[in-house]
């Protein structure tokens, strides 16, 4: 078993928040995990909203809801970055949970996860207004303000587009994203003139240097996890292996093991499993997922997910 060096910061605030919640470099080693930095807990913002989206519910949940908000999240082990990862957000109780996530990208990051480690950046450009979102078959189409394209340079561009589509497609109703803009729907996005039409979906930005080569989808960072613990996400990794650990409070391993993506590199493919977990009082933890690299052993790809376990 492998133990962890594991960082908490702010250990009376974490305390706290527990009482109240429900490719580039490789490591040199090759017998342990490079030890994970984390940052201060995310701070979670509600919402509410007016537009219309799908959904099979018919009265506002009466339970504590949340989405996941893909923003840019910087790396720790040298091996690129910043990429797109979910960041857990407690919305007020509401159908439209679309309309609710979008309006948490657009709010953007909060000052404690700008200030952490590692960074939390991304969001949509100041001033950005959603304007309509409605969902119809398995397409979601997004009315934004023109401020939408106040963002320079290619990797700016891509991000805001990745950022978005990402954060709509967590839904299972939604696998397409029809960009408008003041009402209009774009063929050319940004100064680059980026082709957006007719649709954007996932794929779009796979192997684009914004999707890392694992990319964990649930549970969101900083989110509560289930017992047990859903994993699910997309990795490109040789033969399709992907090594995984869940630890506790003190960085000691829960459980350790692997999973099998649905395809191996140089294709993506999809995993989703479940982690049984046992923990005396609710913690930040975190799950890690890695692969082993080929050529050494060693670990690469490295991600660390802290999340929130409960008894």
């Amino acid at each position: 078993m492998k133990r962890l060096g594991f960082l908490l910061v702010a250990l009376a605030l974490v305390a706290a928040a527990c009482g109240t919640s429900n490719g580039g470099t490789e490591p040199t080693s090759t017998t342990t995990i490079p030890t994970p930095t984390t940052t201060t807990p995310s701070t979670t913002s509600s919402t509410t909203s007016s537009s219309t989206t799908s959904t099979t519910q018919t009265s506002v949940p009466s339970v504590e809801q949340y989405v996941r908000v893909y923003f840019l999240i910087d790396e720790v082990t040298d091996e690129g970055g910043p990429f797109v990862r979910p960041v857990s957000r407690q919305i007020s109780p509401t159908l439209e949970v679309a309309r609710a996530a979008v309006n948490e990208l657009i709010a953007g990051p909060t000052p404690d996860e700008q200030a952490g480690t590692p960074s939390v950046s991304g969001g949509l450009p100041e001033g950005t207004q959603l304007l309509g979102l409605t969902i119809a078959g398995d397409t979601a189409r997004i009315d934004l303000s023109e401020e939408i394209e106040n963002i320079g340079g290619t990797f700016g561009e891509m991000s805001v587009l990745a950022q978005l589509v990402f954060t709509l497609t967590q839904f299972p109703t939604v696998d397409e994203v029809v960009l408008l803009i003041e009402g209009e729907q774009v063929e050319l996005f940004g100064g680059h003139g980026m082709e957006v039409a007719p649709s954007l979906n996932r794929d779009w930005f796979l192997g684009g240097g914004l999707v890392p080569e694992i990319l964990i989808d649930e549970p969101g960072w900083f989110g509560r996890a289930d017992n047990p613990l859903l994993v699910t996400g997309i990795a490109r990794a040789f033969e399709a292996t992907v090594q995984w650990g869940l630890y506790d409070n003190d960085g000691l391993p829960l459980d350790e093991g692997f999973t099998m993506a649905s395809a191996g590199g140089p294709d993506w493919g999809t995993f989703q499993f479940a982690i049984p977990y046992t923990v005396d009082s609710p913690q930040l933890g975190s799950l890690m997922m890695w692969e082993d690299s080929a050529r050494d052993g060693s670990p690469i790809n490295l991600v660390e997910h802290p999340v929130w376990l409960t008894p």
